[in-house]
Order: C-alpha cells, then structure tokens, then sequence
C-alpha cells in the first residue's frame, strides 16, 4: 500500500512522474513527466538499512538500460528507501544508518522513508488528496507533536511529504499568521513596544539626530 500512495502522490506532484519498471518486489523507477523537469525517482524496499555505497551499488546494477543512458539519471534522482519497523519507536535504534544514507552526498539522493505497519493500516482508507488534507489538520498536528514516536497517521503523512521533496506542501496562505503581528505580540510582552514604536515616530519625522536617537533607543532597551 505505501507504494501505491508514493505512486499517486508522485503522479499529482509538480514532476508527474510516471512509472517506468517495477522490478520485482524492490524496487520501482519512475521519470517525470513533465516537460519542466528532468528528474527521477527510485523507490527500494528495503529490509535492513546498509552502507551507502552497498546501496549505491544496488541501485546502479538494478537500474533499467533505458533510464541508465539517460544523461540526466546520476545526477537528478531521488531514491528513497522504504524501511519497515515492528514499531515506530525502533527508529531511534537505527538513527546513525538514516543519517549516513542521507548524508551521502555520492551518486544518488537518498531519503530514508521508515514506517509500520500499523501507521500504513491508519491510511488503509485515504486517498491522496485525503493525505493532503491530513498535513493541514491542526488538531491532528497538536496530537502528534504530544508523541511523536507513537504511531499516528499524521506522523506517516508528514513524514511521506518530508521524505519525497519533489511534494508541495499543502498549506493555505490564507492560513499563515501575520508575522508583524507576532513581532507586535512579542515586543508587548517585554514592555518594548511603546518604545519601538516612539523610535519609529522620531525616524519617520525626518530631520534627527540618528547618533542621539539610536543611543536613546538601546538606553531604552538596556534599560527594559
């Protein structure tokens, strides 16, 4: 099932990438079908996370002729490594192998998407345009952030977007907050919006003295 996902995700993503081969149970190859993007995707199961170069090799000697030739293939792919746990809390046990196979700057992109069955059970029932619903869910964001090692199906969705790049986040600007009103919040809550705001009045009059002004204002802040 997470590879139907990745696959759905991947076809409505800005690359609309198509499938090319699906070898055997490991992997799949994908190529962006969209003119503006010279990108590929390869997706490996994978059931114990090895050295980056051992994945490397793996992925070269797999990889399809038709992709291979592909002059573009080395250098624009992504591979993300799908990596089954008993329970999400184990991933604390592996995170030096995530890093490194992230971190490994040779040949691929590589990004490592871990996950149990239980969290895949939690989405049996949503499409992707419901997973991308799901990043949006306050509430569900709240309960995840109180555990996040605890499976939920906000922690999977998240996770899918973080770990395939090539996704758009799917966040409303109306929703965003005015971040003039948060500096506003903050500067109140530390007694120093008045005095920002009679320093912005004093520089908008024009004709000061900047030296004095500016050693009244830190004298204020100093003093705050």
């Amino acid at each position: 099932m997470i590879n139907q996902i990745i696959t759905d995700l991947s076809r409505k993503s800005p690359c609309q990438f198509e499938l090319v081969v699906q070898a055997a149970e490991q992997f799949s190859f994908y190529r962006a079908a969209s003119i503006n993007y010279q990108r590929f995707l390869v997706v490996v199961r994978v059931s114990k996370l090895m050295k980056p170069s051992e994945l490397n090799q793996w992925v070269s000697v797999s990889t399809p002729n038709e992709l291979r030739e592909e002059p573009a293939f080395a250098k624009n792919t992504d591979v993300v490594v799908l990596f089954e746990l008993d329970c999400l809390a184990e991933i604390v046990n592996y995170e030096n192998e995530v890093f490194a196979l992230e971190e490994d700057s040779y040949s691929f992109k590589k990004h490592v998407l871990y996950f149990s069955q239980a969290e895949v059970a939690l989405l049996a029932d949503m499409d992707s345009n419901n997973i991308a619903d799901l990043i949006k869910n306050k509430n569900k964001f709240e309960q995840y952030k109180e555990s996040p090692l605890s499976e939920s199906e906000y922690g999977l969705a998240s996770r899918i977007f973080i770990k395939l790049p090539f996704l758009l986040v799917p966040v409303d600007e109306s929703e965003l907050d005015d971040p003039c009103g948060f500096a506003d919040t903050y500067l109140e809550s530390v007694n120093l919006l008045a005095l920002n705001n009679e320093f912005e009045s004093k520089v908008g009059n024009g004709d000061i003295d900047y030296d004095s002004l500016i050693k009244e204002y830190i004298s204020g802040k100093m003093a705050n």
